[in-house]
């Protein structure tokens, strides 16, 4: 699947690992009217691909995404209806991405900044090379941030980092980003699409269901009371049990072979 600024393909030898790649290296990979409506659509069909099991978030160019299309917004009017209508779909995909059954994990390199980091925070799993670097500078331009970084950034990191990048916008280093526990892993330039494909084949090795239901649970986990994520552990523990992956472990030490953890 290609769009003008976005394109989707399957793993050369499994079917079961995607490639979402931005597409616009000319620009850094930067957000306008058209990624918008591109990543949307994409992030749509990869809720309706139940054969993959692992997406992987990438860039073309010199680097992972430099955030709003500043030229592209200074061209457009600047009511709040016309800001709404552009940002509003925005949103919705990064919302749909974080929501997929597969999971995601974000590739990072060079500059990661404002929409660009939005883009990772709805991800599962973030490698990031040591030459990435981080920002998220809209309230330098005069508008507070997002619905979607407000909501992740501190659930990932806290409150106190999170107040510290939003209200500030300076950049920071990948070394601090895995510090602080935005970044999952950190590796060398040269190493990342090692480094993706070893995780990658981690994921391959996870129940489907099992890796789904979990993922789901643990974005819920705050909104619900005790009574309704029992109720929801359980309703994903019977899914789980559907594919068969649990009969499945369980035969391994029946036969006394080698368990994968």
């Amino acid at each position: 699947m290609e769009w003008d600024t976005v394109r989707f393909e399957t793993a050369e030898h499994d079917e079961r690992v995607g490639f979402l790649v931005l597409d616009r290296p000319a620009v850094l990979n930067a957000v306008n009217d058209q990624l918008i409506a591109d990543f949307k659509q994409a992030c749509d069909a990869l809720g309706h691909a139940p054969g993959l099991r692992v997406v992987v978030l990438k860039a073309e160019g010199r680097g992972f995404c430099s955030g709003m299309d500043l030229m592209a917004a200074a061209h457009r009017p600047q009511d709040k209806e016309t800001l709404e209508a552009v940002w509003a779909p925005w949103g919705q995909a990064l919302d749909t991405l974080e929501q997929l059954d597969q999971l995601t994990i974000a590739a990072i390199h060079g500059p990661c900044l404002g929409a660009g980091l939005e883009l990772v925070l709805a991800c599962d799993f973030r490698i990031a090379t040591t030459s990435a670097f981080f920002a998220l500078p809209q309230i330098l331009y005069g508008t507070p941030p997002d619905v979607g970084q407000n909501y992740r950034l501190p659930q990932l990191i806290g409150l106190a980092k999170a107040k510290e990048i939003m209200l500030l916008g300076q950049r920071f280093s990948a070394a601090e980003a895995e510090r602080w526990g935005l970044v999952t892993r950190l590796v060398e330039p040269g190493d990342l699409e090692a480094e993706t494909d070893a995780l990658v084949e981690r994921c391959l090795q996870l129940g489907g269901k099992a890796a789904a239901g979990a993922k789901h649970l643990l974005h819920r986990t705050w909104e619900l009371d005790n009574q309704a994520l029992a109720a929801a552990i359980h309703q994903a523990r019977a899914a789980a049990l559907e594919d068969g992956a649990f009969a499945a472990s369980l035969e391994v030490y029946r036969d006394r072979r080698k368990p994968q953890v």
